[in-house]
């Protein structure tokens, strides 16, 4: 009987005239918004060769006399996501690098300089069509599955066979969702084979597998907004009424619960921006370089005061063999210092932005279309964890380098009593080929589905709960 009901539903849904409209925009848009973005994929790794090289050329040819007069700025430069053809995310808004100097690190420009205003305002990529399109023409098939069936009698008609309801129910869910999800199946795979003559690194990795999860998550989504439809549909007894709250119910989650999340969360846990952040540290080593100038300048004044000349020079002279150690001291204590409050900044920088965020995820999970963003982000490496994971990569270079490279170098500037200023290095020999080289740690496909927990949780609500209240709306159901 079950698979009777799906068979008329399926076959109901294909001779309808809505069935061939949604087979063209899934055949046509899916593999076209992929076949785009790999091209706009493949001209970032081109550009992003192309900088590392330079960069790498440029970070051979550092001279000592560079590093001490502080105009040293190496880059690391992060690499683009290949997963950034189904979803952009952050692909376009994250640094292409930062800066790495002795003063700590601060974020390059974006990917965003050969964009136009309508690119960057909304970007048609496979989750995009997933979310705006595919989903509401789910929501649209389901509308009159229940409520336009009662309207011409037919209902009534398969009920009056002692039909269980439950059967019917489950029967025009799977029959419905069959219909729709066999024509993006075909889109999707078409896709995939647009991909690999378009020498996407499928194969590569654990690539293969997100292309799965990615698949497998959208399925259940439409799968999920298809079942709202359908509870929509089992909740009133006019098709044309499911209709307009059907188009309620998707702007609700689609356009507004999640932007309303991200103002709420901006609104209750104000972040800085990095410019403001990097502003903050640049008067922070201004501040504490000063003061160690000036009690480098106090001290050499008191111990070389009335010394024979040439003293300083001289590294055998006893005003000489008081003055290194002092400053070794003062210079050590200035750099922890320096760099325990820059770190503080940061952290306290981290916090900020971790309370905004958690507040914004669970604010906005409450819709199934946010929770499905956020885990297809992730997922393809655009996400909030890759972010998370580019800003550890940064402070761990920024440390490697401070030991290998910044602390050979030592500056000693001086701020005397009478106002004049003096400055002198001391420098250890540096292999520039020998340096370390910026890498970011990707995250694992089980680091990606943990930190996903919530957005998991979410879809898997969404997806069993309107077809709870679906079928205790239908087993009521008045079908005359």
């Amino acid at each position: 009987m079950w698979r009777t009901i799906v068979k008329k539903e399926l076959l109901e849904t294909i001779f309808s005239y809505r069935f061939p409209l949604f087979a063209v925009i899934c055949l046509l848009l899916v593999p076209l918004s992929m076949a785009v973005n790999q091209a706009a994929y493949a001209k970032r790794v081109r550009d992003y060769s192309d900088q590392v090289r330079l960069a790498d050329e440029a970070a051979a040819a550092i001279k000592i006399q560079d590093i001490m007069a502080g105009t040293v700025a190496i880059r690391g430069f992060r690499r683009p996501a290949p997963l950034s053809v189904f979803t952009q995310g952050f692909e376009s808004t994250l640094p292409r690098y930062y800066e790495f100097t002795q003063d700590g690190f601060k974020p390059g420009e974006s990917a965003t300089d050969d964009e136009t205003i309508l690119s960057v305002q909304g970007k048609v990529d496979f989750v995009f069509l997933v979310q705006m399109v595919i989903s509401l023409i789910a929501m649209l098939f389901a509308s009159d599955m229940v409520s336009g069936e009662k309207e011409s009698g037919t209902l009534r008609a398969m009920l009056a066979n002692s039909l269980p309801r439950d059967t019917l129910l489950s029967g025009k869910i799977g029959g419905g969702f069959l219909a729709l999800w066999v024509p993006f199946l075909l889109a999707f795979l078409f896709g995939a084979v647009v991909l690999m003559f378009g020498a996407f690194p499928l194969a590569g990795g654990d690539t293969a597998v997100r292309v799965l999860i990615v698949l497998l998550a959208t399925s259940l989504f439409i799968l999920t907004y298809f079942t709202i439809g359908i509870a929509v549909s089992t909740s009133t007894s006019k098709a044309r009424t499911s209709l307009v709250a059907i188009l309620i119910v998707w702007a609700a989650f689609q356009l507004i619960v999640p932007r309303l999340g991200d103002m709420i969360a901006r609104l209750a846990h104000p972040v800085r921006t990095e410019t403001q952040v990097s502003l903050q540290k640049s008067l922070l080593v201004r501040s504490l370089d000063a003061e160690t100038a000036k009690e480098l300048g106090r001290q050499y004044d008191l111990i070389f005061k009335g010394a024979p000349e040439g003293a300083a020079d001289n590294e055998n002279s006893p005003e000489r063999k008081k003055w290194d150690p002092i400053r070794d001291d003062i210079q050590n204590r200035a750099r922890e210092t320096k760099s325990q409050q820059l770190s503080a900044i940061d952290e306290t920088y981290l916090q900020e932005r971790r309370r905004q965020l958690d507040l914004a995820v669970n604010l906005s999970l409450v819709s199934p279309s946010a929770a499905f963003a956020r885990f297809i982000a992730d997922v393809c490496g655009t996400g909030e964890l890759e972010r998370a994971k580019y800003v550890e990569a940064v402070r761990s270079h920024q440390m490697a380098l401070d030991n290998e490279l910044f602390s050979k170098v030592k500056r000693t500037l001086m701020m005397h009593e009478g106002g004049g200023m003096s400055m002198s290095f001391s420098a250890q020999p540096v292999d520039a080929s020998k340096l370390p080289r910026f890498t970011i740690t990707p995250a694992t496909v089980a680091e990606t589905l943990k930190a996903n927990a919530r957005s998991l949780i979410s879809l898997l609500v969404w997806l069993i709960a309107p077809f709870a209240f679906a079928y205790a709306k239908f087993v009521k159901y008045d079908v005359r």
